[in-house]
């Protein structure tokens, strides 16, 4: 009996360590990315494609903070639809969509399902598109756009304000 309350205890704190450390937005996952990474954060603000496991791990972060990918970094597709198509209604965000989905379903590591997802829809011809919403999804999980606001000249001018002072 004992031993099954110290196993039910573990668990529940376990579960609540991983939910205390999940981040809420994007600015808590760059706080806490790897060394390697901090002096090169202008050049991810600016959507550099850049590789490796301390890019994986930080992606997997932010991916999975906006909502653009599973638990397991896999592509929500439908988390992304409706935002790309409010941003440009065009066929191509489902084609590309569905296309990063497959290349990255089955990467073994989970770590570098989100990156790569991340890459491949930046290498898409929804790029613009694609930053657009993760702009846009950043800005209301900051709090400083209300949740269903529209991408615009106001929240566009807030990203370069948000960017000029982290790439001085």
């Amino acid at each position: 009996m004992i031993g099954k309350v110290f196993i039910t205890f573990f668990a529940i704190t376990a579960i609540v360590q991983v939910l205390a450390e999940a981040a809420k937005t994007v600015a808590e996952c760059e706080k806490k990315m790897p060394a390697s990474l901090k002096g090169r954060l202008c050049e991810l603000r600016q959507y550099k494609v850049i590789d490796g496991p301390d890019m994986d791990k930080h992606m997997d972060c932010v991916m999975k903070t906006i909502g653009f990918v599973d638990k397991d970094g896999r592509g929500d597709y439908h988390k992304l639809i409706k935002p790309l198509n409010a941003i440009e209604k065009d066929r191509k965000h489902d084609m590309n969509l569905e296309t990063c989905m497959g290349k990255t379903f089955r990467l073994p590591n989970e770590g570098s399902r989100a990156n790569a997802f991340y890459k491949c829809m930046l290498q898409s011809n929804s790029a613009e598109s694609f930053k657009k919403v993760f702009d846009l999804t950043e800005l209301i999980l900051a709090g400083k756009l209300p949740a269903g606001a529209q991408y615009d000249k106001k929240a566009a001018n807030m990203m370069k304000k948000i960017d000029a002072k982290i790439c001085k």
